[in-house]
């Protein structure tokens, strides 16, 4: 009787990891064929004479994703309030909803990397120091 429970319980156990490689490949499957789809874009960022590449999907920050690779930038808030995270675009386009920075100085290419999410491709990013955004902001506002 133990011989056909064990038997019994095998199967069972086999016939589930059998099923979860099926589901994974089905979603995988899905996956290829689009049906969850996220759009990422290249940006290449310069900071401290070095040159990183990172993909950055749909909704995601700059700055998160940098983190996420591994690269060592400056920030505390995470919210475009404090500027320690600024960057200067040096090509392409980025929206940054909910920063802080006055439109002028947007306008001239600085960014805060906490709320930066590019607009399509070729982003190119050169990190800057909080003195220059900041000498930049204060001075565009008076």
């Amino acid at each position: 009787m133990a011989g056909t429970f064990t038997a019994r319980a095998s199967a069972f156990v086999a016939s589930a990891a059998l099923s979860k490689r099926v589901k994974s490949r089905a979603s995988g499957a899905a996956l290829r064929r689009g049906a969850v789809r996220v759009e990422a874009v290249s940006v290449e960022i310069r900071h401290e004479g070095k040159t990183y590449n990172v993909e950055v999907a749909d909704g995601d920050s700059i700055l998160d994703v940098a983190l996420d690779a591994g690269i060592e930038l400056r920030y505390d808030c995470k919210m475009g309030v404090c500027m320690m995270c600024p960057a200067k675009v040096v090509a392409g386009k980025v929206d940054q909803s909910g920063s802080m920075l006055s439109d002028d100085v947007e306008e001239k290419g600085y960014a805060l990397l906490c709320c930066a999410k590019p607009i399509g491709g070729d982003v190119v990013i050169q990190t800057v120091s909080e003195e220059e955004l900041l000498d930049e902001q204060l001075c565009s506002s008076g």
